[in-house]
């Protein structure tokens, strides 16, 4: 049945390292995530150019025979299997071209004492070739022995595993009742083709409603029908009246019941064409259906999805296609969400700042930017007040999302007695573009230390009068801090170079 790409991907990982959210396809990291997209994308595209057919000699299932005669084995089980071993062995190849001469195969398996036996050789016909060993009671060896490698197929299985040596095309978009393995033989040439729903052998699953839909996109000179064949509570045969298909969508539905049954839809021509068909829900594989799903991503600030493209700014129309478990398209549309912060920090005085976000549900950490980030215990508001001086940032968490500001330099003015109030000490223009003055009252000169925002000291100056002008031209635009030393205290101020 085709399988949704999609459901295969919600899976496993949808708590990502950053707190995503998947509905589709849950993995355990964003890179995870995305390396399993591609992979499947890439297996399933390798699938669609891989060899449809091989030659027994250059398929690796195969181990080398005992001699000349018989070259190639299909190796099903050993003693060492143990139980496993004593259960049915069955090997099916469909072959597609056999060497001039034929070729053959042969049974090989141990016996209950320990010997071996050879079977009779059988000879390897064009088409289906199957042979089942019978289950035992005691531990052995069986192998299928094969007279040539030159031997072509295009399946092959051995104990119902299928190899990998051959890798059968995606089914297409559309396909005949009669190239449908959904359909078995059915009981005379007016009604060749059969879809079985259920059988006695199912239970009580049988004795639900049993429903097939098909949509037609072609008809046989003539047309064809279909109808019910079913068993009644007496065990008797119930054959429906004949129903005649027509293009586009036909369905029916067998109503419940309250014993075990048979249910089963015959047709009477395989040349129906179709493009969809369902047996009690489920998809056949005949034809190609296109899947679709949604990835649902949560992130912070971008995002780099399969498509290759790095979103910034959240998304619900992307869409890429890739290739589902039946060969068939599967379309995947982005539902992204991208949550970015901005936190804004306002320097309040000189021991004090304030972390400006603006959504609700944001939450602070301050930190010390000298010290490698360290939070600050029990600094978790929005404003922050120190009496040390240091270089101070906040952490903003807001959806999962975290971010640190920018750092800034405080100078706590705790113990300076009076600086306020004896002197009156002015920068201006603020913001200013190259120079700024500096006013003085009640002192006489001032020492001015200037740093930018991550503490670094870019000028000193010592003896500045009233009315001297600093020379900020070699500083490039942004947010400074003039350090004003008196022999009483020191005082910051923020400017703004423009």
């Amino acid at each position: 049945m085709i399988k949704n790409l999609i459901s295969l991907f919600k899976l496993t990982f949808i708590s990502l390292i950053f707190s995503k959210n998947f509905s589709f396809l849950e993995i355990i990291s964003q890179k995870t995530k995305t390396l399993l997209l591609l992979s499947v994308f890439v297996f399933s595209s390798f699938n669609i150019f891989a060899q449809t057919s091989s030659l027994i000699s250059s398929c690796s299932d195969f181990v080398t025979g005992p001699n000349a005669t018989w070259p190639y084995v299909l190796l099903a089980t050993t003693p060492a299997d143990s139980a496993a071993s004593q259960a049915a062995q069955t090997f099916t190849m469909n072959v597609t071209s056999l060497p001039t001469g034929g070729a053959n195969f042969r049974v090989y398996k141990t016996v209950a004492n320990g010997n071996v036996f050879l079977g009779d050789p059988v000879a390897l016909t064009l088409g289906s070739n199957s042979i089942t060993v019978s289950a035992v009671t005691f531990d052995r060896a069986v192998k299928f022995q094969f007279s040539s490698g030159d031997v072509e197929f295009d399946a092959l299985s051995l104990n119902g595993v299928s190899s990998s040596c051959v890798v059968p095309l995606p089914p297409s978009t559309s396909s005949l009742i009669s190239a449908c393995s959904d359909f078995v033989a059915g009981p005379n040439t007016t009604w060749p083709h059969v879809l079985v729903a259920t059988t006695i052998a199912d239970g009580i699953v049988s004795q639900g409603p049993q429903t097939f839909t098909m949509n037609v996109t072609s008809l046989p000179a003539g047309g064809a029908n279909v109808r019910v064949y079913k068993t009644v509570a007496n065990g008797s045969n119930f054959f429906g009246n004949p129903v005649a298909l027509t293009l586009g969508s036909n369905s029916i539905t067998v109503s419940a019941v309250t014993f075990d049954r048979a249910v089963k839809f015959q047709f009477s021509s395989g040349d129906v064409e179709f493009d969809a068909l369902s047996l009690n829900g489920d998809d056949s594989e005949c034809v190609c259906s296109t899947s679709f799903g949604t990835d649902v991503v949560n992130e912070c600030d971008s995002y780099t999805w399969i498509d290759g493209n790095i979103y910034t700014s959240s998304n619900n129309t992307a869409t890429y296609t890739l290739i589902n478990a039946a060969g068939c398209d599967s379309v995947v549309t982005l539902d992204l969400t991208i949550n970015t912060i901005n936190p804004v920090v306002v320097v309040v005085d000189d021991s004090t700042l304030q972390a400006q976000s603006g959504a609700a549900g944001t939450t602070y950490q301050w930190v010390d930017c000298n010290n490698n980030f360290t939070p600050i215990a029990g600094e978790t508001n929005a404003i922050f007040t120190t009496q040390n001086s240091g270089y101070y940032g906040v952490e903003v968490t807001l959806n999962n999302c975290s971010v640190i500001s920018d750092c800034f330099t405080i100078t706590s003015t705790v113990g300076i007695d009076g600086f306020g109030t004896q002197y009156a000490i002015h920068l201006f223009p603020n913001p200013t573009t190259n120079y700024l003055t500096i006013s003085l009252e009640g002192i006489d000169f001032v020492d001015i230390v200037i740093v930018d925002i991550k503490g670094k000291v870019l000028l000193q100056q010592s003896g500045l009068f009233d009315q001297d002008r600093v020379n900020l031209s070699g500083c490039v635009a942004g947010i400074y801090f003039v350090k004003i030393m008196t022999p009483e205290g020191s005082r910051e101020i923020r400017i703004t170079k423009q």
